[in-house]
């Protein structure tokens, strides 16, 4: 697959982790210390990533000026080249939104989607900045035809970052929700899972029930059980720490409420899965919520 290859090639690139691991370890320290606008910029608010959302306005936008450019070469009718300047304009405020929620999740995630991610943000740039130019260049009819000329480059990479984009979120799986493929009916009935006398209070404990891994928390009289893996980029929050009445993930600090699994903070952007729970004869028996 030509996505894959392209991505393993990436991650070959020594360079790529020297510049890009300073910039996501400040951009962690910034953003850490402004946690409501981190889980904004997130989309834990919409219970959806934003940056995907709002990359479709300069993709957009930049597609319509390309169409308008064109028939203004065919007809000569200088009103649609300048809706295509429109069009760039309202691009460029978009790319501003669009790089800022990407520089939000970037800084969340590692691997080789980090790598992937720092180029898909190169590419970005540098088309946004091929666009700036051409923007500004088209004011002048001296220089009208560079700034065309420079938009149809900018489209091309701003092309190819979004191919990347769509890599990590179908190659990479970033920004998707990592419980989605577990089978959402199962266990059907109620399963023993443990007896209570073996959990331990306070300890955040995995199990796994018809091939679903579930994690258990004792609290005095109270026993919670939500889905083992973070929504996030799967992390095994059986290793994490409870923060008040929230499981905190060991891997990116996504907090999730015990008794219904919704987001306390992000970078999650969906809750985790529920299960009833009850206790027969001191063994803990956990079912599906939705049975």
């Amino acid at each position: 697959m030509a996505a894959q290859t392209i991505a393993n090639v990436i991650d070959k690139q020594d360079w790529i982790e020297k510049t890009g691991d300073p910039i996501q370890k400040l951009l962690k320290q910034v953003l850490g210390n402004a946690r409501p606008i981190k889980d904004a910029l997130h989309g834990t608010w919409l219970g959806h990533p934003l940056h995907p959302v709002l990359t479709d306005v300069p993709v957009g936008a930049w597609t319509l000026a390309m169409a308008l450019d064109a028939f203004e070469a065919m007809t000569g009718r200088r009103e649609l080249g300048a809706g295509a300047d429109f069009a760039i304009g309202a691009g460029l405020l978009g790319a501003i939104g669009s790089a800022i929620t990407g520089i939000a999740d970037w800084s969340e995630i590692d691997g080789r989607a980090k790598k992937v991610g720092f180029v898909h943000a190169l590419l970005n740039v540098a088309a946004t900045s091929l666009y700036t130019a051409s923007w500004i260049m088209r004011k002048r009819r001296s220089s009208r035809q560079s700034g065309v000329a420079l938009s149809m480059l900018g489209y091309l990479i701003a092309g190819s970052g979004a191919y990347l984009g769509g890599h990590l979120v179908f190659g990479e799986q970033i920004g998707v929700d990592h419980t989605a493929t577990a089978d959402s009916t199962k266990p059907e009935k109620f399963t023993g899972v443990m007896r209570v006398a073996d959990l331990p209070e306070n300890k955040p404990t995995r199990v796994v029930v018809d091939g679903v891994a579930i994690l258990l928390v004792k609290r005095d009289d109270l026993i919670f059980a939500i889905s083992e893996t973070c929504p996030h980029l799967g992390g095994p929050l059986s290793e994490g720490k409870l923060v008040g009445d929230a499981i905190e993930c060991p891997w990116h600090g996504s907090q999730l409420a015990l008794s219904d699994g919704h987001i306390v903070s992000g970078p999650t952007t969906f809750p985790a899965r529920c299960f009833d729970v009850r206790v027969r004869l001191g063994e803990i028996q956990v079912r599906n919520a939705l049975s």
